[in-house]
């Protein structure tokens, strides 16, 4: 079939308008093209904006429960009067009364002034409570090892400060204590760190 110029002469406007629509349908694809990167890019930077946001919320989580954890320990500290201005006479009475208590021949000690805690591991950080320690000498005479280890324990187990044993010298006695039947066979030196807790300033 031959097409002759009457036939092209109708078909022209038919052709100009299927080259119009090519290039109206060339044009909505580059668009939808560019669209279709345009709605990539937000929804990656959305994405990231969300994983962001639940960083920040595991986060605050993770921080939310240490300073639970932090309030319960503090609160546990506090409790066993470890907290605020230290209480010397307290920890002088109690040291009469575990003297009284598990009778031992004698108890003397020197207080020490109070300063930071350096213990290897500690570490105290500016502008947060701070474990002070006063250290105490003691110098005890004793019956045997137990009267050692019975007052070491009531000293622990007892209120306003916690006892840490830095170290204990035991030698055989050979002086008589007491003007009883029995006699001070154990003279113990021993070193002894009441800490408490001191709050921010």
């Amino acid at each position: 079939m031959m097409l002759e110029r009457s036939d092209l002469r109708r078909l022209r406007i038919p052709f100009v308008a299927a080259l119009l629509l090519a290039g109206v349908g060339a044009a909505a694809l580059v668009f939808t093209e560019r669209g279709l990167a345009e709605a990539e890019l937000l929804r990656k930077a959305g994405h990231d904006r969300l994983v962001t946001a639940r960083a920040q919320l595991a986060k605050v989580s993770e921080e939310e429960q240490e300073i639970r954890n932090n309030l319960v320990q503090f609160n546990q500290l506090s409790e066993r009067g470890m907290t605020g201005a230290e209480n010397r006479l307290d920890w002088i009475e109690t040291l009469t009364a575990i003297q009284k208590k598990r009778r031992l021949f004698q108890v003397q000690y020197v207080l020490e002034p109070k300063r930071a805690v350096d213990y290897p591991g500690v570490v105290q950080k500016d502008g947060a409570a701070i474990f002070m320690a006063s250290r105490v000498k003691l110098e005890l005479l004793l019956l045997h090892e137990e009267d050692l280890l019975n007052f070491l324990a009531d000293l622990r187990a007892s209120r306003g400060s916690f006892a840490s044993l830095r170290g204990c010298d035991i030698s055989r006695e050979g002086v008589v204590a007491g003007g009883g039947p029995l006699r001070a066979r154990l003279h113990a030196s021993c070193v002894v760190d009441m800490i408490t807790l001191k709050a921010p300033t």
